[in-house]
């Protein structure tokens, strides 16, 4: 009887694991914050999945929120977001519409010269 309560346990896990991965990678959406902005939090490994590209809506604060993002930046100019390092990560706002490309490095289980692209589009 034992036997057969782990048997049916285990086939319920490998059945949820296995539906769970089929449906894909979660879709990254903003969460609505209480000053009207909206605030995404992102890992290495949620980027990565989305081919380091994120959508966002204008006002966006996006947090890369991972201790395994080495660099995170944009390249200069009057219309690309700053990029500010914080205590978690990296935090940008995204406050107006465009298309910006930007790049990431990351550590652990990557050299160091790897650069990632980065490209974040802002919805109005």
């Amino acid at each position: 009887m034992a036997r057969l309560i782990v048997l049916v346990l285990l086939g319920a896990v490998v059945a949820t694991a296995s539906t769970t991965g089929a449906q894909g990678p979660r879709p990254v959406t903003p969460a609505a914050e209480t000053d009207g902005r909206s605030r995404l939090t992102v890992t290495v490994q949620e980027l990565i999945e989305r081919d380091h590209r994120l959508t966002v809506t204008a006002g966006t604060e996006v947090f890369l929120s991972d201790p395994h993002f080495e660099r995170v930046w944009f390249p200069s100019g009057d219309r690309a977001p700053r990029v500010e390092r914080t205590g978690q990560g990296f935090r940008a706002l995204l406050s107006k519409p465009g298309t910006y490309r930007g790049a990431f490095t990351i550590v652990g289980g990557h050299r160091s010269d790897d650069v990632y692209p980065l490209i974040v589009t802002v919805t109005e």
